[in-house]
């Protein structure tokens, strides 16, 4: 079921026209228009969706699932084509060309996406969330994150514009790459530990590595357990 679909379901459900239905939660008809027919760029904001919600009478179950329609919606293309390559995947396992109810994603798994790596996102939560995405075979019980990230410092591992999907509360041993704060400033490097020094390191060779110095106040914010890019 589409975002588009589900509202259009519903509204049909309760005999009204698109012009009566768009008056009475006080929105254009052609507006409402595009959203069913899913010509929007990106989904209502949130106080159109509460509009929408009491507009079709929706109860607390159906309120959530639209809300997670619309947050399926604002995933960024390249998580979509690998959610349908891993439902692909699952399917030719079983045999079976549709995917059953019991692998169906959860509410709960949404993952929220950050714009940058901030303290807040390990410590205060205060970051603003971009948008919620979800990923067959992650299950998400508070402590999964993604971040947008931006340079090329880790290139090839983790190239321009990737998202990484970070995991809270996990050790982050020598040779993982996590997402770290130093000194308020947020690094996604690959971890060096040896008896002489703390570093983090670039993958690409052409940056030099960050030694931490005594006094530094170094903080592990997740460790990356997976990277999403284009190809």
């Amino acid at each position: 079921m589409t975002f588009n679909k589900f509202i259009k379901n519903k509204r049909t459900e309760l005999n009204l026209s698109q012009n009566k239905f768009a008056k009475s939660i006080g929105i254009t008809q052609s507006y409402f228009n595009n959203i069913e027919r899913g010509e929007l760029k990106n989904p209502p904001s949130e106080e159109v969706l509460e509009k929408i919600s009491m507009g079709l009478m929706l109860n607390e179950e159906e309120i959530d699932y639209l809300k997670f329609l619309a947050a399926f919606e604002r995933t960024p293309q390249l998580i979509k084509d690998e959610l349908d390559r891993k439902d692909k995947e699952i399917s030719y396992l079983r045999g079976n060309s549709s995917i059953s109810e019991n692998n169906s994603i959860s509410i709960d798994d949404q993952i929220p996406v950050f714009e940058r790596i901030s303290a807040g996102i390990g410590v205060l939560g205060d970051q603003e969330v971009t948008e919620y995405i979800t990923l067959p075979g992650i299950r998400n019980h508070g402590n999964i994150f993604a971040v947008n990230v931006w340079g090329d410092s880790m290139e090839p591992t983790i190239k321009d514009g990737s998202i990484i999907i970070a995991k809270k509360e996990v050790e982050v041993r020598n040779g993982d790459i996590g997402a770290f704060f130093i000194n308020d400033e947020a690094f996604v490097k690959r971890l060096k530990v040896t008896d002489s020094y703390v570093a983090l390191i670039s993958d690409n060779p052409n940056y030099p590595p960050i030694f931490i110095g005594p006094g530094e106040d170094l903080k592990v914010v997740g460790k990356v357990v997976k990277v999403l890019s284009d190809i």
